[in-house]
Order: C-alpha cells, then structure tokens, then sequence
C-alpha cells in the first residue's frame, strides 16, 4: 500500500478532527456554519432555534406596544388633574350644563399634554441611542444573550416605575414617569432590536441572513400593532392602570422565554476585547470611516466608501418612510375629514400588509434574486477561479504594471495559488442584497409620489396597501453591511445601520412636521408627498455609488499590526 504524500495525511487528519470535534461542541460565533454538512436532526434544531428568535421578537414588541395608545390617554389625565390643583371647576361664567367630560378640553392642558409627551419621547429617544451603544458594548463583553435578557429585564423595571407614576397622578406622576426614561440607557427598544437582530444572524446560515432579518422585522411589527389593540382594548375594558400592569408581566415572560428557549452564543476572542477596553463603546461610529484595500495586482491601495455610502442612502430611505405612518393620517384627516376609526383602520392595513410582506414575500425575493443575479455572473466568475487555480493572475492592463506583477507571479511559482476563502463559512457573496436596497428606494419613490395624485378618501386605502410593496430597505442593508465588514465585526455593522435608522427616525419627525406645515398653509399639503418621494430617489442615486471591495482585494491595515502578529497587514476580501 503506497504512503501518504505529508500533505495528504495532515489534510486527513484534521479533517478527522474537524469531525470529532465538531460533534462534540456547540456552535458558537467562531464556528464555520457551512464547514461540514449537518444531519438532519441539526437542520430541524437550527429551524427550531430560528422560529424561536421569531416569537421572541413578536412577544417582545407586543410588550413594547401595548403602552403606548394608554400612554397618551395618561398623559392627558394626570395633566388635567395638576390643572385643577389651582384651577376652579366649573369655571366662572360657564355655561350651563357643563359635563365632566368637557373637564379636560382646555386649551392650557392641551398644550401641557403635548409639552409633557414632547419631552417624554425627547427622553426615549436621547436616552434610547446611548441603549444603542451600551447595548453593542454589553453583546461583546458578555454574549449576545445576556445582553439581549438585559434589554428585556429594564423594560419590565421601567414599567414598574411608570406604575408608580401613574398611581400618583397629577404632576408627580409626570415627573416619574419621564425620569423612568432614564431606564431605557440600559434596556429599550433599540437595544432590544439590535441584540436580537444580532442573534439571528449567528442562528443561521450566511445565505439566509438577510431573510431572517426581514422576517424578524415583519414579525415585530405584527406584535406591534397586535399590542396596540390589546393596549386599548385593556384600558378601556379594565382600567388606565392595566396595560402599564399588563406589560409589566408581558416583559417578565419575556425574559424568562429568552432565558429558557433561546441559545447562548460566545465569541470569546472579542468579548475579551471589550471587556478590557471600553473605547469599543463607540466603535459602530468608526465603522462608516473609508477602509483602504490592495488591489489584486498586488501594489494598488485603494479607499473604498461601500459602508459610509451605503449608510447615507440608508439614512435617506429611512428618512422619506419612517413618516409614512403619520403622513397617511394627518393628510387624510386634513383633506379627507378622516376620523378615529378610519385612521385606525389606515394603519392597521398598512401595517399587516407590511408584515406580511417582509415575512412572506421579502425572503423569497431576495432568494430568487440571488440567483438571477448568480446566472449572469457565474461565468466570470468561474474564468477568475480558472485563472487562480492554474497559477495566472489577473494581469492589470497598464503597461507599467504588467513586468512587476509578472515578476511577482514567478517567484510565487512554487506555492500554487487558490482562490481567497471568505472566513465563517460564506462561500460566496450576495451582491443581490445591495442591488435590492439601492431600487427598493425607486419603488419607494415611485409609490409614495402617487400618494400626491390622490382626490378620493378610498384611493388612500389603496395607497396603503401598495406603499409596503418597496419595504425591505432596512433588512437588505443590514444584510449588505454584513457582507461588507469581517465577521469579527457584525455586531458593530449592525450597530452602525440600527444609529443611522434612529437618527433618521428622530430627523423625519421635525423635517416633514415643517415641511407638512409649510405645505398645509398654502393648501398645498399632497407636495408632502412629493419631498418624501424626492429624498428617497436621493438616496438611490447615492446608493448607485456603493459597492464591495473589488473582487479578490485585500484588507490593507496599518503596518503597525505586524507586530501584533497580523499576517503582512492585509486581511483577505473577496
């Protein structure tokens, strides 16, 4: 029986080893996904694990909503009732009759009411991106599960404040009720979404990532209008105090779900990291700085702006929809002489069919786009691994270059070169997901631009249902970023996409308030439609400019690194 080749049998060894090894442990962040082929009872727990990452994210933002219709009614009241601490009631020279239930419709209470709620969401939403931070710090110090478990538990112990505040009334209560906010530093919405979106892409293959991440979000936006009605239904049938009670117990199961059902996943090797420095704080702010690359010839360095660009258009399509929902009311109230009901009946809609669509459509066109997209490809792609696999670079067609990258070649003779494999299992590269961020901001464009044809109350129904059509911005970006930083990086990538999406959110609100107002007072409030439809064809054009690292490019990083024992200063890109 002939001998081995060395390289032969150290190949077979650690083939063998992979094999003991890898059923033996758990998969943690640094496990290769793809490296070995599962059986078939690992496929059903990786389905399992995934659908419980579903449920979770619905259960979670049920809790988050069921507050919020009540929130405002309690505002209203406790305001009120600090009115009438130095006010008389009725008041003098009222006419006779006067109800109780006209009590509260003052014009100084109105305006208290929207001063108090004004710096409640003020607080929500400064204190909910230093949750973004503290949250994305607290992922890599102690795993992605316990931070997720803290951005539950906070909740429930906000929500134990603002009882308090709410059986104190009057005044007082405002004043807990906006101090609990500080809370939300350590637990909140936006930490929630991060940490789970976070979970979801290590609970998955690399492929299905961007999948995962539109239906977690169309599955919290069916828990959020689903805790809407419960919200409102709880308080009128039982109560103000019970949906604030009511949540209390929501996120308590919540956390025990996540603590009991959800897996736990390592990533020692930068856990260590941030626990030794607390500078990784702001990390997700660095990642939008260019990257510089070395090219495929070998002596090109080039920056590349894929992340910040993609972040920008990010920004803007997030900009011209995160306004949408407030728009379709306030127009269809101002033009239309909408009421309560209808409006309610407005959102819902919109919201369903936006849920359905990025649990249910959104998946299969990112899959079904891939491989279009893999088709017209498939053949340069094979003539490059061609090329690499028989020893030839891809000479550059500059004349000056061509007798240093040959020299180079020849002395690299001896080792045959490979082709650069992406680390973490990712075989190959989803350029689809870019592809479909940059036009799903077109369809945006086109779709809310016919809101400003509207004459009819009916064709704002109709609005409704097709504006949700261009969704998936979001997801598909977060899964682009993936794509584009290394794997050691994920969770400040999505930490960087979820700022930009807050910002943008905190940004719509005071810019199309303004821009409502202008329209409204010339009459002229159907061009609202109009700059939302602009800024996101803006954003498409900016996104037209993002791209990957060129293919087979190599992350070049500072000299200094080298000591630190990088290999050469340059990571491998494909």
């Amino acid at each position: 029986m002939p001998l081995d080749h060395p390289e032969q049998d150290s190949a077979r060894k650690a083939s063998f080893a992979t094999t003991i090894r890898s059923s033996d442990e758990q998969p943690t962040e640094d496990t290769p996904l793809l490296e070995r082929k599962r059986s078939r009872a690992e496929v059903l727990w990786h389905k399992s694990t995934v659908y419980r990452v579903l449920l979770t994210g619905f259960l979670v933002s049920l809790s988050f909503g069921v507050t919020q219709v009540p929130l405002i009614y309690v505002f209203g009241v406790m305001t009120c009732d600090e009115y009438y601490k130095t006010h008389a009631w009725p008041p003098p020279g009222a006419a006779a009759g006067i109800g109780l239930h006209d009590r509260c419709r003052v014009h100084e209470i109105e305006a208290g009411t929207a001063r108090a709620v004004a710096l409640l969401s003020t607080g929500t939403t400064l204190f909910g991106l230093f949750n973004l931070f503290f949250t994305g710090w607290t992922m890599k110090a102690f795993g992605v599960k316990k931070a997720l478990l803290l951005t539950v538990f906070f909740p429930a112990v906000r929500l134990a404040v603002q009882n308090v505040g709410v059986e104190m009334g009057a005044g007082m209560g405002i004043l807990v009720m906006q101090l609990s906010q500080i809370i939300t530093v350590v637990g909140g919405p936006v930490g929630y979404l991060l940490a789970l979106n976070s979970l979801a892409t290590e609970v998955v293959e690399p492929a299905e990532r961007t999948a995962t991440l539109g239906r977690l979000s169309g599955c919290a936006m069916f828990g959020t209008a689903l805790g809407y009605l419960i919200g409102g239904f709880v308080g009128d049938y039982f109560g103000i105090i019970w949906p604030f009670r009511l949540t209390v117990v929501l996120f308590l199961l919540s956390f025990l779900y996540i603590a009991l059902c959800l897996p736990t996943i390592h990533n020692k090797e930068v856990e260590g990291r941030a626990a030794r420095s607390l500078s990784g704080f702001f990390d997700p702010i660095k990642m939008f700085a260019p990257k510089k690359f070395l090219l495929q010839d070998g002596r090109t360095v080039r920056k590349e702006y894929g992340v910040l660009l993609l972040g920008t258009g990010t920004f803007l399509g997030v900009l011209s929809t995160s306004y949408i929902p407030v728009l379709l009311q306030m127009y269809s109230t101002d033009v239309f002489g909408f009421g309560t009901s209808e409006n309610g009946v407005l959102i819902s809609v919109n919201s369903l069919i936006r849920g359905f669509f990025l649990t249910l459509a959104f998946p299969v066109i990112i899959s079904r786009g891939r491989k279009w997209l893999d088709k017209r490809s498939q053949s340069a792609r094979e003539a490059r691994i061609t090329a690499q696999e028989s020893g030839i670079p891809d000479l550059p067609y500059d004349p000056n270059t061509i007798a240093a990258a040959a020299s180079r070649a020849m002395e690299s003779a001896q080792e045959p070169a490979e082709p650069p494999k992406p680390a973490d299992g990712e075989e190959e590269s989803f350029h689809f997901d870019l592809v479909f961020t940059k036009y799903s901001l077109v369809a945006d464009g086109l779709l809310t631009g016919l809101a400003t044809f509207t004459t009819q109350g009916w064709q704002m129904y109709l609005i409704a249902v097709i504006l949700p059509l261009a969704s998936g911005t979001g997801p598909a970006a977060k899964g682009t970023i993936l794509q584009m930083c290394p794997p050691e990086q994920r969770t400040d990538a999505l930490s960087a996409i979820s700022l930009v999406e807050l910002m943008a959110r905190l940004t719509s609100t005071s810019l199309f308030g303004l821009v409502f107002s202008a329209f409204a007072e010339v009459g002229q409030t159907h061009l609202t439609f109009t700059v939302n439809a602009a800024i996101a064809v803006v954003g498409f054009g900016i996104l037209m400019f993002a791209r990957f690292p060129p293919f087979g490019s190599t992350r070049f990083v500072k000299d200094a690194d080298e000591d630190e024992g990088s290999d050469g200063g340059l990571e491998e890109e494909t």
